[in-house]
C-alpha cells in the first residue's frame, strides 16, 4: 500500500508540474494569436485567455467523467475558483498591483460572478443535478461570452505594443497543438493518480480535486496573471480570473452535469461552498472600494489557508 501510494503521489506531482507548464506555454502561444487577430485587451482576457486558462479544468473534468469519478472534476472546479480569488488575487493584492483597479465593467463582471457562484448553492438546496441544469449552465456561458464580446475597447497587443510584430503562424500553431497535447496527457495522469490516492485513503474524490488537483490546474492563472500585472496589464489579469471562474462554473460544471448528472453527490458541495462564496464576497467588497489593498490581499490569502486547513480529505 505504501509503495503504491508513493508511486501515485509522484505521478500526481510530476503530472501537475507538466500540466501547469504545458498550460502556460499553450497560453503564450494563444497570446501570439491574440496579437495577430488584434483583439482588445479586455476581450482577450475575459474570452480567450480565461477559456484557455480553464483548459486544464475542462480536460480534467472530461477525463474524470470518462473514468466514472465526476467528483474529481467538480472538486477541481470549485477548488480552482477558491484558489483563483483567495490565492492568486490575494498575492497580487499583497504585492500592491490591485490598489486602484476598479472599473464599472469589472463591477458588472463581479456581480455576474457572485450570482453564478450561487448556482452550486441552489443545487444543494434543491438537491438536484440533471442534464437540464447542465444545459442552463452552458447557455449562461454562451450569454456571458456574447455580452462581453459586445464591450469593445481599442485593440492592443497582448504584450502591450500597439502594433504587433509579424509572427511565424506555423510555429505558433505547432506550439499551440503541442501544448494542448501535453495538457491532455498530463491531465489524464492527474485524474488517474487522484482517483488512486482517493481509493487508498477512502477519501471523497471531490475533496482530492478541490485541494490538490485544483492547485495544479490553477497554476496557469497564477503565472500568467503575475506576468500580466508586471507588464502593466492589471485589467487583463483580473478579467482572466473572473472569466476563468465563470467558465468553470458554467462551461465546465455544465458539461459535468450534462453528461453524468446522476453520478454526482450534490451534498458534497457543502464542504467547499462556504469558501467559494466567502472569497467571492471579499473580492467584491474590496473592489467596490476601489481595489484590493495589501490588507485585502492578506485576508484573501488567509481565507485560502483556512480552506486548505479545514477541508480535510485524508
Amino acid at each position: 500500500m505504501i509503495e503504491g501510494l508513493v508511486v501515485q503521489i509522484l505521478i500526481l506531482a510530476v503530472s501537475l508540474v507538466v500540466l501547469a507548464g504545458a498550460s502556460h506555454y499553450t497560453i503564450r502561444a494563444v497570446e501570439k494569436l491574440i496579437e495577430l487577430t488584434g483583439l482588445s485587451e479586455m476581450s482577450a482576457g475575459f474570452i480567450i485567455l480565461a477559456v484557455l486558462t480553464s483548459t486544464p479544468e475542462i480536460i480534467v473534468a472530461l477525463f474524470s467523467i470518462l473514468q466514472g469519478e465526476p467528483g474529481i472534476g467538480i472538486g477541481d472546479i470549485l477548488g480552482s475558483n477558491v484558489f483563483n480569488i483567495g490565492a492568486v488575487l490575494g498575492i497580487l493584492g499583497v504585492l500592491g498591483y490591485l490598489k486602484t483597479c476598479c472599473t464599472d465593467l469589472l463591477l458588472d463582471l463581479t456581480d455576474i460572478l457572485f450570482i453564478t457562484s450561487l448556482i452550486p448553492l441552489l443545487l444543494v438546496i434543491f438537491n438536484v443535478a440533471s442534464p437540464l441544469v447542465g444545459i442552463l449552465l452552458l447557455g449562461t456561458f454562451v450569454v456571458n461570452i456574447y455580452l462581453m464580446a459586445k464591450k469593445r475597447t481599442p485593440a492592443v497587443a497582448a504584450n502591450g505594443s500597439v502594433t504587433p510584430e509579424k509572427a511565424n503562424k506555423i510555429k505558433v500553431i505547432v506550439l499551440l497543438i503541442l501544448g494542448l497535447v501535453a495538457v491532455i496527457i498530463s491531465a489524464r495522469l492527474v485524474v488517474s493518480s487522484g482517483i488512486e490516492i482517493a481509493l487508498i485513503f477512502g477519501a471523497p474524490p471531490i475533496l482530492i480535486g478541490a485541494k490538490v488537483v485544483a492547485i495544479g490546474t490553477s497554476l496557469p492563472e497564477l503565472t500568467l496573471d503575475l506576468t500580466a500585472v508586471r507588464r502593466g496589464h492589471v485589467h487583463l489579469a483580473i478579467g482572466d480570473i473572473i472569466g476563468s471562474n465563470l467558465t468553470n462554473l458554467t462551461l465546465v460544471l455544465g458539461l459535468v452535469l450534462l453528461t453524468s448528472p446522476f453520478a454526482v453527490n450534490i451534498m458534497i458541495f457543502t464542504e467547499i461552498l462556504p469558501f467559494l462564496l466567502i472569497t467571492t464576497v471579499i473580492f467584491w467588497r474590496f473592489l467596490t472600494r476601489g481595489g484590493i489593498s495589501k490588507v485585502g490581499g492578506i485576508i484573501l490569502i488567509i481565507t485560502y489557508i483556512l480552506f486548505q486547513a479545514l477541508i480535510q480529505p485524508l
